[in-house]
């Protein structure tokens, strides 16, 4: 499962129902506009996406902490594109409650998503 740092101290992020709602809830268009936006790698989605996951740890941390966390993480050269596609992939994307939406958009576009792979492959 995917972990994330923050006060120096790492958590797993994990989607529960609450976190489900409020990503959701984020943009019109629900489930799959947030679908869209998490394909396309978007950084404020991935933001929502970390402070989502961590609302099970009852930590109550405020998305504004979850941003300087992240932005300390960029500024260290912890945080890449790779990072944020796989960890977006982990979370959202490969969970029960995503994953059928996304296997149809594979289906209906194969290549698109064989593109996407080749790009994000690390060949270091």
């Amino acid at each position: 499962m995917a972990r994330f740092e923050i006060d120096g101290k790492e958590y797993e992020l994990k989607l529960t129902y609450k976190a489900v709602k409020y990503l959701d809830g984020l943009h019109e268009g629900g489930a799959l506009a947030l679908v869209g936006r998490a394909l396309q790698g978007d950084l404020d989605t991935f933001t929502n996406v970390v402070h989502a996951g961590l609302l099970h740890t009852g930590e109550n941390f405020a998305k504004e902490k979850v941003e300087l966390a992240l932005e300390e993480a960029f500024e260290a050269e912890k945080l890449d594109y790779e990072t944020v596609h796989k960890t977006v992939n982990e979370v959202l994307l490969d969970s029960f409650f995503y994953r059928k939406i996304v296997a149809n958009l594979k289906a209906q576009n194969p290549e698109a998503f064989e593109q996407l792979d080749k790009l994000l492959t690390t060949t270091e």
